[in-house]
């Protein structure tokens, strides 16, 4: 309210000031231009002061706006008190009141992740130097350094600004609707309201008064206008950011986003087609350089997203490969276990039975007490290497059950060959001569319980498990290091393959 109430004030007290001393209209006028400028760049560098950590750089492309546009305040000075120049549209200051807006446009363009990217970074600059040339043509095709030569170069020169103006005005109110993080919602809406204020003062001044009768500052009461859009930065700047009621659609943020490099390809565009009929070659260039320019930053945009999506899927990747992996062993876990008994008991026009192997160590609990828990961990990857290494079809399933227990998924197999393929695996461990003093055998060994089933819209996964773990009890009370089967299947004679 406080910055309000000052703005007012200035606002009052110029436009007092004239009618009160018209004689010295013309020295107030500029002394209140570069006042309220200096004051709107004070308000953007504290913004920046206050943007957090790391600050907002874009708050400087603001000033370097406002800068430049001091420049053609001061170049439209020296033109009336140097020169006794009293031209509405001096080249010089023209140029500068074209050119401020380059640097908030190249803020206004930039997309969040490319704007970090350096060959977005150097894309702007291309374009943004070509459309500082083409302000500089268009400018001077209009106007000498003098000023322009009638009434028609200075409304041209008058339209010009109002395209500009309005141009970034809409840009930044887009951006500023469409933001979705605190920063980007203080610095656009500081944008906004100084190039909407700006764009209607400038036009309304420009079109009735400098144009209108009065062409030389501090004739009017209403060079109190062009404050305003200074005052506006200023107030937006220096009071605290209103709470926001609105949040915009994702899409919405997600499309102003994508979309806004385009605003710095087509000023390029628009302004290229401008100076063709003047300089042929220079407009139909920039015309080009816009066209490639806005294709180039879309396509390597499109790579930098391919090789984001490329990451992403290698990353997710191995995050399942963690989700579904022992860490001990280097084998599938008990929740990838699970997941492939699901898929083949409900795999399409399954007629071969599903063979499920228990696998348990015998006395392993000795064992670690012997060795020493990291001695066991060796223990269980060395039969995890026996047990996938030899004996496994492509198509079966090893899997890391729990503690020292592992599990085999073998689709299309009979209980015979369920059977022969357990007593192969046994034997493979025995074989190993691993030293176990605390167990009867002298050497590491394991019990199996075998299982088949085939699959039925009756029963499920959990019906195997439990009949594979019965026959693995019976064989740890029978003796252990043995296998254990089904008590009421009948064994068969042929393993599927």
């Amino acid at each position: 309210m406080k910055a309000f109430i000052a703005a007012a004030a200035i606002v009052a007290v110029h436009a007092a000031a004239l009618a009160v001393l018209p004689a010295s209209g013309m020295a107030l006028s500029y002394t209140f231009f570069f006042s309220v400028a200096a004051l709107a760049m004070f308000s953007a560098w504290r913004a920046w002061m206050r943007s957090g950590t790391p600050r907002d750089h874009r708050w400087w492309l603001l000033l370097a706006s406002l800068g430049l546009w001091t420049i053609g305040m001061s170049l439209s000075a020296r033109q009336n008190y140097v020169l006794d120049n009293s031209n509405p549209a001096p080249g010089d200051s023209m140029f500068f009141y074209i050119l401020y807006v380059l640097p908030v446009l190249v803020a206004v363009s930039s997309a969040p992740v490319a704007a970090r990217k350096k060959w977005a970074m150097a894309i702007d600059l291309v374009l943004a130097g070509l459309l500082g040339v083409l302000f500089y043509i268009r400018t001077f095709s209009i106007v000498t350094l003098e000023g322009a030569i009638g009434p028609q170069q200075a409304v041209d020169v008058a339209y010009m600004l109002d395209f500009e103006n309005v141009c970034l005005a809409v840009a930044a109110l887009l951006r500023f609707v469409a933001t979705d993080r605190a920063d980007d919602h203080a610095f656009f809406r500081a944008v906004m309201a100084f190039f909407v204020v700006y764009a209607i003062s400038g036009y309304s001044y420009n079109h009735y008064v400098a144009l209108n009768g009065h062409p030389d500052f501090g004739t009017s009461s209403w060079d109190a206008l062009l404050d305003l859009p200074f005052l506006a930065l200023f107030i937006v700047t220096m009071t605290r950011q209103p709470q926001r009621h609105w949040h915009p659609p994702v899409y919405l943020i997600r499309f102003v986003q994508s979309a806004s490099p385009t605003f710095l390809a087509m000023s390029v565009l628009g302004f290229g087609l401008m100076v063709i009929p003047v300089y042929p070659s220079l407009g139909i260039g920039g015309a080009i350089a816009a066209v490639i320019g806005i294709g180039l930053r879309g396509t390597l945009a499109q790579v930098d997203l391919v090789e984001e999506e490329f990451r992403l899927s290698r990353s997710r990747d191995e995050l399942q490969g963690l989700v579904f992996t022992d860490s001990l062993t280097g084998l599938a876990n008990r929740r990838a276990l699970d997941e492939r008994l699901l898929r083949e008991w409900h795999r399409p026009a399954q007629r071969e039975p599903i063979a499920l192997l228990m696998v348990d160590v015998d006395f392993f609990k000795e064992y670690n007490d012997r060795y020493g828990h990291l001695a066991g961990d060796d223990c269980l990857r060395a039969l995890a290497s026996v047990l996938s290494g030899r004996g496994l079809r492509a198509g079966d399933f090893i899997a890391r059950f729990g503690g020292e227990e592992f599990a085999v998924i073998a689709p299309g197999t009979r209980l015979a060959d369920a059977v022969a393929l357990a007593e192969d695996l046994r034997a493979q461990v025995e074989a190993q001569g691993i030293v176990h003093p605390l167990s009867p055998f002298g050497v590491l060994t394991i019990t199996i319980g075998v299982a088949t089933l085939l699959a039925n819209a009756n029963g499920g996964p959990l019906d195997l498990l439990n009949a594979a773990d019965r026959a693995l009890y019976r064989a740890k009370n029978a003796g252990r290091n043995r296998i254990g089967a089904q008590g009421d299947a009948r064994l068969e004679p042929s393993r599927a393959s």
